[in-house]
């Protein structure tokens, strides 16, 4: 069996001088630096760069930790809410999660929590509590104790919720192994869960509630993985993926041959569901790098871009290696080379996406680290990898920048955290504005935590150590930032973007499915915030997106005579216009009565799919478990809810009378109900890449269904007319719709992309 790689580093600080050495990731760091004063005298002095906008930031409360030798190194601060009140959270190398109140220091009830061993991992939140009160998640170990260590949740009180300890393969020499990668939040089976790789083979996702492993994990990452995997739906199919960094190690495994280096890798949310060891069907796509990939990857429409990319950094494990200081951006839906750049150091820490420019495009940010003291801040075109500028930086930038419009100039400044303060850089210009008074003295090795505060200032929360080696947190403000935002369009305010530490920057919305007009002379396209657009003699009836939305749109179906259209959203709300009747939604069963209690329904997964009932009667809606909700005259003619799924359902098609219906899974498995017939599937054959939709013949003797590469798969009587299966797509396919006589389709890409075969018209697209 392949054998991870095991980097154990010792972590050394001095009690004597202000000489800190810290071990991260398994690469020594070098002294933050000298200073003989009595660091509480002189920590709080001005800076001495005092440029107008730093001199605006104050210092509201700090805490000097008992963790002398342990102190905070990698774990950045969080915000919580614990009990009604925001607070920062964050660990230290003894193992403590602190929490203290933004507005006043105060420790909140039950804090801190002590794990059973180091936390250099960022603590995520999840408000799965009752009154929205959130749970604390955090990865425990770290390299210099490789071997002991899990998945640790932390409740609002304080109290360990749940534990899940990390194991390897039966076989590995080290039975279990920690984790030092953060966990990230995001809804992969239906619930909201949690993810993370360790330091070992496996790689696990729970439940965010109980801890329960989720179907299809552990998932065998075969090598030490120190990366906070990105959460998003990158093939543009209603689904999450699970993004994510790692090492590799020359060897064989399970039949598979390994190279020494790394990977980028997009693995489906449902991890292994029918094979639990390579070749993995989990496995969407990877990028190969003959270097380790120990940064956390951002994910993000970077540049004049429409479409997702992935951007990540590698290591210096593997020295003389080509990809070592390299930045990476590659397309995230099949994982292909958009471009790589060389930077002046070590490109551990995690990339930003921001707005630095204020021209409405995302700038990729990276700090890097000479190893010597020294370190740099790059600004990238998101397009090219091309410097827009660069600077260096105090010290060695080791943790990951973040960005927020701190002093309201219509852009992104960067706060780049240092072994020697954190400085602030003028996004546009690149202008050292200079270091957060106070912080010159103090090391950072994770990234600051930028918050809207309870008084509505801008507060900025810092999380390092001093000169005696002790973990100190300061909390500071921005006088005279009253109704500022940090968590607009364009910024990226914390470590991995969000509390969720998601990875994923906010973007326009993407197109979600297409509809051709009664006669074939035109169609809709829907994107996710529920603007559709009309082409050929598509007529429009709503051009502004429904207001107010409680999740995205992810389905638009015709109704007869193509007069109107209904929209639902992932949390089954409806939306209809033209001619199109509402008759309920998944809040709203009768439309008669008052939304919710019993006049609603929980959603076990979210809706993936809409279908019209025949002379606007009715409609219904599928979730990605296949359960199925009919309103109006739409009939209940079964469903796979009670089933056991390999993988979710991504679409569904009904007959023409309207008395079956077909849905479709990611894998190309077919379920037929009512008079739908079953004419074959792909449910039994490995894909490229997974099913985003079908559609149905006019006749309803045949289907079709379309990969997210474009690769369309066609059954009964439906005919193949042309794919772009073959081909490598800026923007993965999204959906399909076919013509009225069944001989020909449209696909549309999530950018909007028309591609039109058989007698279909490309007549224009978004």
């Amino acid at each position: 069996m392949k054998r991870s790689i095991r980097v154990i580093v010792v972590f050394a600080a001095s009690l004597t001088s202000v000489c800190l050495l810290a071990s991260t990731n398994g690469f020594g760091l070098s002294p933050r630096g000298t200073n003989s004063g009595d660091v509480s005298i002189t920590k709080y002095r001005s800076a001495i760069y005092m440029h107008l906008g730093v001199s605006s930031i104050s210092l509201i409360w700090s805490k000097t930790l008992s963790d002398t030798g342990s102190p905070i190194a990698l774990s950045s601060p969080n915000v919580a809410n614990l009990d009604g009140a925001p607070a920062v959270v964050v660990g230290d190398r003894q193992g403590n999660i602190y929490a203290y109140h933004l507005s006043d220091g105060s420790t909140p009830s039950g804090w801190p929590f002590h794990a059973i061993s180091a936390i250099d991992s960022t603590p995520s939140v999840a408000p799965i509590n009752p009154g929205g009160l959130d749970s604390v998640f955090v990865g425990v170990g770290n390299s210099a104790n490789a071997t002991v260590g899990g998945y640790q949740a932390i409740a609002p009180n304080g109290s360990s919720q749940w534990y899940v300890p990390q194991y390897n393969p039966t076989g590995d020499p080290f039975p279990e192994n920690g984790v030092q990668s953060s966990l990230a939040v995001g809804n992969l089976q239906g619930s909201t869960d949690v993810v993370s790789g360790s330091m070992g083979e496996n790689e696990f996702a729970m439940n965010a509630v109980s801890g329960a492993v989720l179907p299809g994990f552990p998932w065998y990452e075969a090598d030490s993985n120190f990366s906070t995997p990105a959460i998003a739906d990158v093939l543009g199919n209603q689904q999450n993926q699970i993004i994510e960094g790692g090492d590799s190690t020359a060897g064989e495994s399970y039949g598979l041959t390994y190279s020494s280096g790394g990977h980028i890798r997009v693995l489906s949310g449902y991890g292994n569901a029918t094979q639990p060891y390579p070749p993995y069907d989990g496995l969407v796509c990877e990028y190969n790098t003959d270097q380790v990939v120990q940064s956390s990857p951002a994910v993000g429409i970077i540049g004049s871009q429409s479409t997702y990319s992935i951007v990540d950094g590698t290591g210096t494990y593997y020295p003389g290696a080509s990809d070592t200081n390299r930045l990476i951006s590659i397309n995230a839906s099949n994982c292909s080379l958009e471009w790589s750049v060389t930077l002046d150091g070590a490109t551990n820490s995690s990339p930003a996406l921001a707005d630095v420019l204020g021209n409405g495009q995302l700038q990729v940010i990276e700090g890097t680290n000479s190893g010597m003291g020294t370190g740099s801040v790059w600004v990238l075109n998101g397009d090219t990898g091309g410097t827009i500028w660069q600077a260096p930086a105090t010290g060695e930038v080791i943790g990951s920048v973040v960005t927020a419009d701190l002093f309201d100039s219509g852009y992104q400044d960067i706060l780049v955290p240092t072994t020697l303060g954190i400085d602030i850089f003028d996004g546009k210009s690149g202008t050292n504005l200079g270091v957060i008074p106070g912080t010159g003295f103090d090391g950072f090795q994770n990234s600051p935590l930028i918050t809207d505060d309870p008084n509505g200032t801008i507060g900025i929360t810092v999380g390092g150590y001093n000169s005696s080696g002790q973990g100190i947190i300061d909390h500071f403000e921005i006088a005279s930032s009253n109704g500022s935002s940090v968590d607009e369009l364009g910024s990226w305010p914390m470590f991995h973007q969000n509390p969720q530490l998601t990875g994923l920057a906010p973007s326009p919305p993407t197109t979600i499915g297409i509809i051709s007009s009664s006669d074939g002379k035109g169609y809709w396209e829907a994107d996710s915030a529920g603007d559709v657009y009309a082409f050929g003699d598509a007529t429009s009836y709503a051009t502004l997106a429904p207001a107010n939305l409680s999740a995205p749109i992810v389905a638009i179906s015709p109704v007869t005579g193509s007069t109107g259209y209904v929209l639902a959203t992932a949390n089954g709300s409806i939306y209809t216009y033209g001619s199109a009747k509402y008759f309920g939604s998944i809040d709203q069963i009768n439309p008669n009565a008052p939304a919710g209690g019993s006049n609603s329904v929980v959603l076990n997964q979210p809706i993936v799919g809409l279908s019209e009932a025949p002379n606007n009667t009715g409609y219904w809606l599928v979730a990605a478990d296949g359960g199925i909700f009919a309103f109006g005259g739409a009939g209940f003619y079964g469903s796979a809810g009670n089933l056991h799924l390999f993988r979710p359902i991504v679409g569904m098609a009904a007959t023409l009378d309207g008395k079956g219906y077909w849905f479709v899974a990611a894998d190309g498995g077919i379920f037929a109900y009512g008079d739908a017939n079953f004419y074959g599937s792909t449910g039994g054959k490995v894909l490229a890449m997974p099913v985003v939709g079908m559609a149905a013949t006019l006749d309803g003797k045949g289907y079709w269904f379309v990969a997210a590469d474009g690769g369309i798969f066609a059954y009964g009587d439906a005919n193949f007319y042309g794919s772009t299966g073959a081909s490598i797509h800026p923007s993965p396919i999204v959906g399909m719709a076919q013509t009225p006589d069944s001989k020909g389709y449209w696909l549309v890409a999530a950018d909007g992309g028309i591609t039109a075969y058989g007698d279909a018209t490309n007549l224009g697209s978004k």
